[in-house]
């Protein structure tokens, strides 16, 4: 299970590294609709970078979705030598995107967004805007997540088991 949250890690670090260095990089509204709402229409006129700049940017999202997906191979993979059952590897999968989500919601969302202002520093005409400072409850659609995790992971398992990947 070690081997679990060390891949679940070092795909959070892959995560917020390209969140960084993307970010900036690519079109406003890509990056904005993750934000919240009034940010949103604040940041509207935001001018957007050279396509150049885009086409990197977009590089390095599916550079992480393919690592993503790696990642869940390689986890799949090490259940079904280890042994592991469709029960096992479903806590895998579980362990695995529960330590993701966690630290996009720690991480992720209250310190580099809520805490260091990250993105208020790339849209700056956003700075005074309420959206900042909420640090409520995450929102439905992020619970709705947290709730139906669990059931994409027995999917998964089942895919594992089945196929035998």
């Amino acid at each position: 299970m070690l081997k679990v949250v060390l891949v679940a890690l070092g795909l959070c670090l892959l995560e917020i590294s390209v969140i960084v260095v993307a970010s900036p990089l690519a079109k406003p509204a890509l990056v904005l609709r993750f934000l919240p709402e009034d940010v949103r229409l604040a940041a509207q006129g935001h001018p957007e970078p050279p396509l150049w700049k885009q086409l990197i940017a977009h590089a390095l999202l599916a550079g992480f979705l393919v690592a993503m997906l790696a990642g869940m191979l390689y986890v799949g993979r090490e259940g079904l030598r280890d042994g592991c059952g469709f029960w096992g590897l479903t806590l895998r999968f579980i362990v695995l995107l529960y330590v993701m989500k966690a630290f996009d919601i720690i991480v992720q969302d209250q310190w580099l967004v809520m805490t260091v202002g990250y993105f208020k520093r790339l849209y700056p005409e956003t700075a005074e805007c309420a959206g900042w400072l909420d640090r409520g409850v995450t929102p439905r659609q992020e619970r709705v997540r947290i709730v139906v995790s669990p059931f994409l992971c027995m999917l998964t398992a089942g895919l594992f088991v089945i196929f035998g990947m």
